[in-house]
């Protein structure tokens, strides 16, 4: 019985002596593991979940700079439009009567004088939309605003339908 396990299975044929050489330990690599030459061989999950990662963290990060970029543009354009209605709003403290409009698929209204409504609807005065407000402006003014940027500026002609032609609906009837 002074025989051990290894002789033991030498002896009934289990094991070779090739099996019984033990190779000798060698240290960790601490190089990165390379990419297999071959497109058709197979990547390690290891690799393939390290491969994913980095492409998600890179698409979070153009996504970043993306909105990063059109915040910039946003406030650009904000300012610019600030400055204008600074410039040449017209506001009367004396006005009275709304003038709605549809803005974004909802009614919207800005208060105006009567005077200033015939001007609208003649087209000498236009909207402009900002940070929640509508202000009125001239519109040569509206239409250097609308070449930067046409999404603040509210179409105030009307949509009229061909059942409104026979019936026409003033532009100044106020509800």
């Amino acid at each position: 019985m002074s025989n051990s396990l290894k002789d033991q299975l030498l002896a009934l044929g289990l094991a070779s002596k090739k099996a019984t050489t033990r190779p000798k330990k060698q240290g960790r690599s601490r190089s990165k593991p390379t990419k297999p030459k071959d497109s058709n061989a197979e990547i390690s999950l290891d690799q393939a979940y390290r491969i994913r990662s980095k492409d998600e963290r890179e698409t979070k990060e153009k996504a970043v700079a993306l909105k990063r970029e059109q915040e910039r543009q946003r406030r650009e354009i904000n300012l610019k439009i600030k400055t204008s209605i600074k410039e040449y709003a017209v506001r009367d403290d004396a006005a009275d009567s709304k003038r709605s409009f549809l803005y974004k698929g909802r009614i919207r209204s800005v208060l105006a004088t009567r005077e200033q409504i015939t001007e609208i609807n003649n087209g000498l005065l236009g909207v402009v939309y900002l940070s929640g407000n509508y202000h009125l402006m001239p519109a040569e003014r509206i239409d250097e605003i609308r070449q930067f940027a046409p999404d603040h500026v509210p179409d105030l002609s009307g949509n009229e339908s061909e059942d409104e032609k026979d019936n026409p609906v003033p532009d100044d009837l106020i509800w």
